[in-house]
């Protein structure tokens, strides 16, 4: 397993990658963890010997720079499901959210909109691919996938169905801040056994597991792929477990304090702002 994340110091950001409590420097391999250093190989099995680790003050940014796609998907988990009595779709749901709603793992969070926002969680695996993909099976699926990171699919339940009941999802997922990841991007992990929690002022609101998924992260992998190209530094959320806002009608508040995490890929936190 390798763990990446990207670190603002006084000097920028600094790519990293952690060995034990240190954040080891990896400019002399990379000039940052993007698009371009994913594809080109650098960060497979990466030889921390000659590496320095990072001193001073720090925070955490988005672990990838440059992701040009956010694709995403719902209702992959089979309690989450039940959850809303619905039948088991037959196939994974393909959306995209913009990619300026991307922010970093301890960011603010802004409800955006007017008033009446009905602002929710959603926390979620998401896949990140590590080359050029485009039509492949779910056997071909491991050799694209570079890692895993954390994403929270902030929406807007208000916008998100309209007076006839139909869906909009990507205007309801898409305004700044409303795609969190990080803080790490983790490589060689067994992703259909991890952990997904969620709390809101303390209070666990999520509590899954991968594992519970309809549609594993090698058959989502080769469905998206199906419909579009996806790219190296892509970003493709698998769906969320039970627990979500929506379905106990409680919202997120200005002041609310949001935290969400996933075994080995680390844990968020937000505020929530105006």
């Amino acid at each position: 397993m390798q763990q990446f994340a990207r670190l603002h110091t006084d000097k920028g950001a600094v790519p990293v990658i952690l060995k034990g409590t240190e954040h080891l420097d990896l400019r002399p391999i990379v000039s940052d963890i993007s698009a371009d250093s994913i594809a080109g190989g650098a960060l497979i099995d990466v030889d921390t010997s000659r590496l320095s680790p990072i001193g001073g003050d720090f925070t955490y940014l988005a672990p990838i720079d440059g992701v040009r796609q956010i694709a995403a998907t719902g209702f992959n988990y089979k309690k989450h499901i039940e959850e809303f009595k619905m039948k088991p779709p037959t196939e994974p749901e393909v959306f995209l959210k913009a990619m300026t709603s991307l922010t970093g793992p301890f960011d603010p969070i802004s409800r955006g909109g007017d008033d009446g926002v009905k602002l929710d969680w959603e926390t979620e695996l998401a896949i990140v691919l590590g080359r050029e993909t485009t039509n492949i099976s779910a056997a071909e699926a491991a050799d694209h996938i570079f890692g895993y990171v954390c994403i929270n699919d902030i929406s807007d339940r208000a916008t998100q169905v309209d007076k006839e009941g139909q869906q909009h999802l990507v205007r309801a997922k898409s305004r700044p801040t409303y795609s969190p990841i990080g803080p790490y991007l983790t490589t060689g992990i067994d992703a259909m056994k991890l952990d997904v929690w969620t709390k809101l002022n303390g209070r666990f609101e999520q509590q899954g597991n991968t594992s519970d998924m309809l549609f594993g992260v090698h058959e989502m992998v080769a469905y998206f792929s199906s419909h579009m190209t996806l790219l190296p530094g892509d970003v493709i959320a698998t769906g969320t477990p039970p627990g979500v806002g929506f379905g106990k009608n409680r919202f997120m508040a200005i002041g609310d304090v949001l935290e969400c995490g996933i075994t080995g890929l680390g844990a968020q936190r937000h505020d929530i702002r105006s």
